[in-house]
């Protein structure tokens, strides 16, 4: 996959893209330029990496909420236990 059009942001007026790192350590921030707007995707999230758009057209507070809000620590993991089929 190309991703050329994917800047990454690390460096943001309100740190925003390091403070998210504290609600999940694998999330990371990028300026999508093809589409204008700010994504926050994940290291560990299979396939593609997308965990959000930011519905906002800048980084600040809102973002961290909205990440707080939206966060699903077991998308994409495999469960087992209880309800495992043998």
């Amino acid at each position: 996959m190309n991703r050329t059009h994917l800047r990454a942001v690390t460096d943001d007026l309100y740190f925003i893209a390091s403070r998210l790192k504290e609600i999940d350590p694998t999330y990371y921030v990028v300026y999508n330029l093809d589409k204008s707007r700010y994504e926050v995707h994940s290291d560990e999230q299979r396939g593609n990496s997308l965990c959000f758009v930011v519905p906002y057209g800048e980084l600040d507070a809102r973002t961290l909420d909205y990440a707080a809000r939206t966060r699903n620590p077991s998308f994409g993991k495999l469960r087992g236990g209880a309800g495992k089929f043998h």
